[in-house]
Formats: structure tokens, sequence, C-alpha cells
């Protein structure tokens, strides 16, 4: 019986551990304290889990291309802002605001996005963050107002 049941252990922990390894700590990959900004043509969007990625066709200093991977939310975190699919198109020209990898290899965590037109994406979890520091802000301005 005992056999059987560390059989069934490692067979588990063999099945859960690579999973466990493909989710990383942002801090572990990706810098914080700095921000780049990234101007590119959008190859892909895919909304996916862990976390939906982007790739990003960019000029090179020597006038060539290179591919970037700019890592946003996971997909329910984006769909429940209203995000689909289709939020970014391939093709787009585009701005990604983001913090880079301190790995240096081209990766992006995703913070904003600004389109040709000038219409700009943020980063959901910031902007509800945005909306309800409004929201105490004009509830601090009205108590203040009532005194």
């Amino acid at each position: 019986m005992r056999s059987v049941l560390a059989v069934a252990i490692a067979v588990c922990l063999t099945q859960t551990a690579p999973m466990a390894l493909a989710h990383h700590s942002f801090n572990g990959v990706f810098d914080a304290s700095r921000t780049i900004d990234v101007k590119g043509v959008v190859r892909e969007f895919r909304l996916v889990n862990p976390h939906a990625e982007m790739t990003l066709e960019v000029m090179n200093d020597s006038g060539g291309k290179d591919l970037r991977t700019v890592e946003f939310d996971g997909r329910l975190n984006l769909t429940v802002a209203g995000w689909t699919p289709e939020t970014i198109r391939p093709g787009e020209r585009v701005t990604v605001h983001g913090n880079p990898a301190r790995s240096g290899d081209g990766r992006i965590w995703f913070l904003s996005l600004t389109r040709a037109d000038g219409s700009e994406l943020v980063r959901p979890v910031n902007a509800r963050t945005k909306a309800i520091d409004e929201q105490r802000r004009q509830r601090a301005l009205q108590r203040a107002q009532q005194k």
C-alpha cells in the first residue's frame, strides 16, 4: 500500500512541477524600478493564461527587425475589464510602455499602450486603482466642502 501511495505522489509531483515552474515572480523577471517605451508593429496578440502575450516587431539599431514579447495580466483579469482577442490587432502601430526584463532578453511587462491615433490602453488594475483614487479624492473634497 505504501509503495502505491509513493508512486501516486511521485506522479503528481512530476505532473505539477512544470506548471509551478512556468509561472514566475514579477520581481524576479521584470525590473519595476525602470520603464521603457518601445515602438513597433503588432504581429500577434494572444489572450491566454497565465499571461496574455503580444509579439511586437521593432526596428533594431542596424535597420533590421527584431521581435519583442510583451506580457500582460492573465486572461481573466483582462476579460473582466472588457478586453477581447481583438482588443489589440495584428498590423497596428503601437508604442508600449512597460517594465523591461532583468535578463535583457527584450521582454516587457505591459503598463500601457498608445496607438497611432493617440488612443491609449492601460493595464486594467492600474485603471481601477486610478478610478478608486479619484473617487476617494472626490469624497474628501465633498467632506471638506461640508465643513
